[in-house]
């Protein structure tokens, strides 16, 4: 629909020197964050959800607010920023949260027109990151989050060629590029200051009353508290890891490739150096599969079983086996036991700690249900074989390079399913070398590559990506809890889907961006 109301638009916004700014995304993606940014710009004045908000309180269903892009001199927050003498005024647009009353997908811009003239930037977040934080404020319907994650992408990529699309990560990391990309666009002044907050939390305009409460004052669910509480860009937000794996499969299928697509050119190289690889090697546990958490089921068989055996609590016997744990793998099983010794020795040292008779019948017993135990809890993690399965189509030859007995990693890895993908297992076990004094050189002399032929994924900063890099072999960190880093110099991804992504054709990247079964 095009309103020509705009064109009488065009000239009185022209006359009043004041030009409107939008910001467009879905709540906890770091708007707020924006807006604190540009509060600092003495040229801005900053406001919030005139559109969402703008009809509050009226009858019948939700219809959003289009009077700034059609009347400005009617809204009460364009008003003050003209007679403060600001020549920008930039507004918050947020989709709401409940598909119910109409706030996730509901227009932003009514008119071309109006997207031309304030030059929206379309603000994405890692989405699995936002239905986390959702999750963490009561927000909890994942089709509401699906829609308004969707909405906001369609209108950004429709539009892509009077707006750009700027992301949380990407912020975080990089805040001077991304802000000056920003102002550049917006025709503001970029300046070092605007990252060093001065103005305190809240001192925006408002369309009325209950929008400056919201603000200043009541701070509902504690929205704010992490950009109130800091006086410049906060980058270790670190995960509330309340999604379950079927949220993260569901959120990454549907909206992994649209996210990944926002970055636009600005991870070809990345993508361009991967893609290089030969050789892509995993570490096993934690990365390709949840071992804590099929262990930890394992383990608590075994508590299970000795409670009902002797006086010892479940929380008792768990505490003397974590420090069992600790100082049993120490070595990292570079001492070429099997899985079954490793296994005998800790159960027995448990149970005499405990005073628990120690005999073979009771050890055989409890490595039987162990394993029994492990074998039904064993997960891929969401996203590993459909990532598996596009490098075994690119040609890619899969290593695993773990610290564990080779036995049990042999096993697992036939129990998962992927025995016939991987290319190579090389463990700790069998080559007497731990990840830290060697292993990663044993891998490239058996596998007669050369350190540029080979990518490595894992899970631990200190085990996997350092001495990966040491040994001149580029790493990917896996890391669920914390923010995604596309760069050369820290490539950090946090589920194995937005991997997937990464080796990605253009030709992939159309076909998925709308939510379409992923290529693989």
């Amino acid at each position: 629909m095009v309103d020509h109301r705009s064109d009488v638009t065009i000239d009185h916004h022209q006359k009043a020197g004041t030009e409107v700014r939008i910001l467009a995304a879905i709540p906890r993606s770091g708007s707020t964050l924006f807006m604190r940014i540009f509060r600092e710009a003495p040229e801005c004045a900053v406001t919030s959800r005139l559109i969402l908000m703008g009809n509050y309180g009226s009858e019948g269903a939700f219809l959003p607010d289009y009077t700034i892009f059609h009347d400005p001199a009617s809204s009460k927050v364009y008003r003050e920023a003209q007679a403060s003498g600001k020549s920008i005024l930039i507004s918050k647009e947020e989709l709401g949260h409940e598909f119910s009353k109409g706030e996730c997908d509901y227009e932003i811009f009514p008119d071309q027109a109006c997207i031309k003239r304030t030059k929206p930037a379309f603000l994405f977040r890692d989405p699995l990151r936002v239905f986390d934080s959702w999750q963490a404020v009561g927000w909890t319907d994942l089709e509401s989050f699906l829609i308004a994650y969707r909405t906001l992408y369609g209108t950004w990529s429709l539009n892509n060629h009077s707006a750009i699309a700027v992301t949380y990560e990407e912020l975080i990391s990089s805040p001077t590029q991304v802000i000056e990309r920003l102002c550049q666009h917006w025709g503001v002044d970029f300046s070092h200051d605007l990252l060093s907050f001065q103005h305190p939390f809240g001192d925006f305009l408002f369309a009325s009353e209950r929008e400056r409460r919201i603000y200043s004052v009541d701070n509902p669910l504690g929205l704010f508290n992490t950009v109130q509480s800091n006086k410049t860009i906060n980058a270790d937000i670190t995960s509330h890891n309340l999604l379950t794996m079927e949220e993260k499969d569901r959120i990454e299928q549907n909206l992994g490739g649209i996210y990944m697509s926002t970055y636009g050119d600005r991870i070809q190289i990345v993508r361009d150096a991967l893609l290089q690889k030969t050789h892509f090697g995993f570490d096993l546990d934690d990365t390709l599969h949840e071992f804590r958490k099929a262990s930890g089921t394992a383990s608590s068989s075994i508590f299970g079983y000795l409670t009902e055996h002797s006086a010892a609590t479940l929380e008792e016997l768990r505490a003397t086996y974590t420090n069992i744990l600790a100082e049993a793998t120490s070595n990292a099983f570079a001492d070429g036991k099997t899985s079954e010794d490793y296994r005998k020795e800790r159960f027995a040292t448990l149970m005499r700690a405990h005073e628990i008779e120690v005999t073979d019948e009771v050890l055989q017993h409890m490595l039987q249900l162990y394993k029994t135990s492990l074998q039904a809890a064993l997960t891929l993690k969401p996203g590993a074989l459909e990532l598996l399965l596009k490098l075994k189509k690119l040609g890619k030859k899969i290593i695993l390079i773990t610290e564990g007995p080779e036995d049990a990693q042999h096993w697992t890895v036939q129990t998962l399913g992927i025995a016939d993908m991987v290319h190579v297992l090389i463990t700790s076990n069998k080559s007497g070398k731990t990840k830290i004094n060697g292993l990663f050189g044993v891998a490239l002399k058996e596998l007669h590559i050369k350190a540029k032929d080979l990518v490595f994924i894992g899970d631990n900063m200190a085990r996997d990506i350092l001495p990966a890099e040491q040994e001149g072999i580029m790493a990917v960190h896996y890391s669920e809890s914390e923010s995604v880093r596309l760069q050369l110099e820290v490539l950090r991804v946090n589920s194995l889907w937005k991997l997937s992504e990464l080796l990605a054709s253009s030709a992939d990247q159309i076909e998925y961006k709308f939510g379409s079964e992923p290529p693989v």
